[in-house]
């Protein structure tokens, strides 16, 4: 019960990583507010985890929706203890094919969403003196690869993002990290899997990245979303960490 008594806005919560967080942050003890564009998966989540659980629908590129969100937080509770950014798409054109919309799509729903959040929930945080914002980028934010220009420069953001935050909190008592997935079994990753020609060919080859030799788990990535969430990590601050069995490594 690591959680026991936090209250918790998970981003993106209805699916994927973010559903596995949610179930997590329950089974130690939180209240969670599933904030996410797909209403009715936040739904159907929090009717099968119970009380515990609120659904909000919310587009995180607009600041009136955050807003929104953080006004339902507030009136649901006094306080938030614990912000994860986990909402996000993905998109995989090289840096010509990427139209001027696509490129605002991703930027918006996968750097501006994060810093919107904290923008509107971490100053009560800092007001209280406590709280913890853990941020999902994602290997693509350390590492180059092709067909990622507009995903992976978001996700490089929200690592900087993460630190320049975390410089500024410092004597706040807020912490604020990120963790970078690497090659995770998610319906994201199964949307791309589908545009490559052979996705046969291409499930294997996302196998041979991981030195591991398989995908990840969506519940592995939420155990490490767990310890910055929770006081076993009191120490971390600005830390970045990959998820990524062995592939930062090499």
């Amino acid at each position: 019960m690591r959680l026991e008594g936090k209250r918790c806005i998970v981003t993106g919560g209805a699916s994927g990583i973010g559903e596995a967080t949610v179930r997590r942050f329950v089974q130690e003890g939180a209240e969670v507010l599933i904030a996410d564009l797909d209403l009715t998966g936040a739904q159907t989540l929090a009717d099968e985890l119970g009380s515990a659980v609120t659904a909000v629908q919310c587009d995180a590129r607009r600041e009136d929706d955050v807003q929104r969100v953080a006004s339902a937080a507030l009136e649901r509770w006094d306080a938030v203890d614990v912000l994860v950014n986990n909402a996000g798409i993905e998109l995989s054109k090289t840096y010509d094919e990427t139209t001027v919309d696509e490129w605002s799509s991703v930027i918006d729903t996968n750097l501006r969403g994060p810093w919107l959040f904290c923008k509107y929930l971490v100053p009560g945080m800092v007001e209280r003196g406590s709280g913890s914002v853990v941020n999902v980028s994602s290997l693509n934010g350390l590492v180059g690869f092709p067909r990622s220009t507009a995903y992976g420069s978001a996700k490089g953001g929200l690592v900087v993002l993460t630190r320049d935050m975390a410089i500024e909190l410092a004597p706040s008592g807020v912490r604020v990290n990120c963790v970078c997935p690497g090659v995770i079994a998610t319906p994201m990753m199964e949307r791309w899997t589908n545009t490559m020609p052979d996705q046969a060919e291409a499930q294997e080859m996302l196998r041979g990245t991981m030195p591991i030799g398989r995908l990840g788990k969506a519940s592995e990535v939420a155990s490490a979303i767990l310890f910055f969430a929770s006081d076993d990590s009191t120490l971390c601050q600005g830390s970045v960490l990959s998820v990524d069995g062995g592939f930062t490594a090499q």
